[in-house]
């Protein structure tokens, strides 16, 4: 295997996962900046205001997306694995 192949599979690699792991992160960090906003106009500094819908947001983003992430680490473990002789080589 040679190393301009393993940089190409890293990338890859990492692509796939920035592709899955943005759109969770991304409603993490809207919903975290609007709980925070509400409690900078309420005075409210309470810890668990600000856990709790952004866990339950993630929860809910990741339901709706799992059919999306599977699709896409399928077609690429598929991608990956129908290709594999220049991987062991």
């Amino acid at each position: 295997m040679t190393p301009e192949r393993v940089v190409m599979l890293a990338r890859e690699t990492m692509e796939v996962t920035l592709w899955m792991c943005a759109p969770i992160l991304v409603v993490a960090i809207v919903v975290g900046l609007v709980v925070s906003i509400l409690q900078v106009m309420t005075s409210i500094q309470e810890m668990t205001i600000s856990m709790v819908p952004r866990l339950a947001a993630v929860g809910l983003i990741i339901y709706i997306l799992m059919p999306w992430l599977i699709g896409k680490l399928v077609s690429f473990a598929t991608l990956l694995f129908s290709n594999f002789r220049p991987y062991v080589g």
